[in-house]
């Protein structure tokens, strides 16, 4: 029976699996320590649903890359850092010298970190990474309401970046009282149908 019931549990998790794109978006003054903030609201999920899991896909063009500094802020106000000046090692202190981000954040990702991944000369920096730090953070804050991405380009001199295009993929949970009203739901028309069952056979 519990197993039925996770399965249940599994599979209405996966129901209220939803992605929408936060249209805020321009650009990020160069080497300016301040940065920008971008907002969006998401009304994707149930009411009371809360985050079980989330990917972050990120459009830039121009500037920097290695000049970049980024956080998300969800609306419980839990913090995860995105960037952290990527490519920056101690024999390296200018970090990746490409222009451009067109980049998908996962704790999955199996390519490695945004951080340290190599960058390939002259080109966009696309792909599936990890963000620099763990999206599994997020785990357990209300999945509806304003998200905040922030920016920052923390070296001046490599141009202007700008914010063309993101988006966040949240994977929500209902909330347990939900949960446990649909159990309830679906065993009570379990045992309906039974009954009516075992009056058709009693006839």
């Amino acid at each position: 029976m519990k197993s039925k019931l996770l399965r249940l549990y599994l599979t209405l998790a996966l129901a209220f699996h939803a992605k929408a794109s936060l249209y805020q978006t321009g650009t990020i003054p160069d080497g300016n320590l301040v940065g920008v903030s971008f907002a969006g609201s998401y009304d994707q999920a149930a009411p009371g649903a809360t985050v079980s899991g989330l990917t972050v896909d990120l459009q830039l063009s121009g500037g920097f890359n290695g000049d970049l500094y980024s956080y998300l802020v969800a609306p419980n106000g839990t913090l995860v850092m995105l960037l952290n000046r990527p490519g920056v090692t101690t024999g390296n202190p200018f970090g990746y010298a490409g222009s451009g981000l067109n980049v998908t954040l996962s704790d999955a990702a199996t390519a490695g970190s945004i951080q340290t991944t190599a960058e390939t000369a002259g080109s966009v920096f696309t792909g599936t990474y990890q963000a620099a730090g763990s999206l599994a953070n997020f785990n357990g804050s209300v999945a509806d309401g304003t998200w905040t991405l922030y920016f920052a380009d923390e070296s001046p001199g490599g141009g202007q970046a700008t914010l063309t295009g993101w988006s966040l993929d949240i994977t929500p949970v209902p909330e347990p009282v939900n949960v446990a009203m649909v159990i309830f739901a679906s065993c009570a028309v379990g045992a309906a149908g039974i009954r009516l069952l075992k009056r058709v056979y009693i006839r």
